[in-house]
């Protein structure tokens, strides 16, 4: 029973959140909404309301509450027999900012369902909660495919070097390309001596992956690591089916002032996607030898004015 005593303004509407009818309720609960970051109580009441039209309006108020009671009636609402309701506890639960709700999630994370534990590890996610590395590390094994891709999440943020020897072993191996898409980009934050040796290998191996998306993120994270040995890699993605996959690989070798990309990229001059000319025209400026000047003199003949621009820049 609640028995707070409440603002005014809001004290009127409170016999209505125990009315018979729930639509009284429902409308109610909105019209207090404003109010759930300083009484979330009542909005905890409302998840555990017989209608699920209240249980969706308390969730939805309750987005982003670190209230330890309102993140644990969120994980709750996880679990609930209607889906918008499931749905929006989620959206809630990744939306919390404030490390005060991380205890609660890091207690619920342990025995919960499937559903749920993604839920929590999305809620875990923008809090970069350090005690948060061990479960989501072993969470990276889990058989529910959308529990390891938000455990893939949380370690992204939290950025620990620890964890990039399994992001890299998901980027190359997990059998879901939407894990191996985000695993290959988590492991951008890898940096420096102390890089496993397992890093670039997973990435080049992710460039080859069946699914594009894979290989343009894999791409674009050897684009801010740019290592050497990455070349050779690359210059093969210069070929690739995915005009997205050979405009990333173009700024990278462009990046690396690699000259034997010069014959990829001449040839990525004539391609019908003007964002890939324009990125090949690029990467031809920079790396700057004989063969690349010539071919962005061609290119000053381009249909689109920001390839000609691009060329023109760099002739002087």
């Amino acid at each position: 029973m609640i028995t707070t005593s409440y603002d005014p303004a809001i004290a009127t509407l409170l016999p209505q959140l125990t009315h018979a009818d729930p639509a009284v309720r429902r409308i109610a609960l909105i019209g207090i909404a404003d109010y759930a970051d300083e009484y979330p109580e009542l909005f905890v009441e409302g998840s555990r309301d017989a209608d699920a039209g209240v249980r969706l309006e308390a969730a939805r108020a309750l987005e982003g509450s670190a209230d330890a009671g309102a993140v644990d009636a969120l994980v709750d609402l996880l679990g609930d027999d209607d889906a918008r309701v499931r749905e929006a506890a989620a959206v809630s639960l990744a939306e919390i900012q404030d490390a005060a709700a991380a205890p609660v999630l890091l207690r619920r994370l342990a025995g919960a369902a499937p559903d749920a534990r993604a839920g929590i590890l999305a809620g875990l996610r923008k809090l970069r909660h350090a005690p948060a590395l061990a479960p989501a590390l072993a969470s990276l094994d889990d058989a529910a495919a959308a529990v390891r891709r938000e455990a893939v999440g949380v370690l992204g943020y939290l950025k620990d070097a620890r964890a990039l020897p399994q992001l890299a072993r998901r980027a190359a191996e997990d059998p879901e390309a939407s894990i191996r898409q985000a695993a290959a980009g988590a492991l951008a934050y890898a940096s420096g001596d102390a890089v496993p040796d397992t890093v670039v290998p997973a990435l080049l191996r992710a460039l080859r992956d069946p699914d594009w998306q894979v290989r343009q993120e894999a791409a674009v994270t050897l684009g801010k690591l740019q290592p050497p040995e990455a070349v050779d890699g690359l210059l093969a993605a210069l070929a690739d089916t995915a005009w997205e996959v050979r405009l990333q690989a173009a700024r990278v070798l462009g990046l690396l002032r690699e000259a034997r990309a010069v014959p990829g990229l001449v040839d990525a001059l004539g391609h019908p996607v003007v964002n890939l000319r324009k990125e090949a025209a690029g990467a031809l400026g920079v790396i700057g030898n004989r063969a690349a000047l010539a071919a962005l003199t061609a290119a000053l003949d381009d249909p689109d004015v920001d390839v000609r621009k691009t060329a023109a820049r760099y002739l002087g």
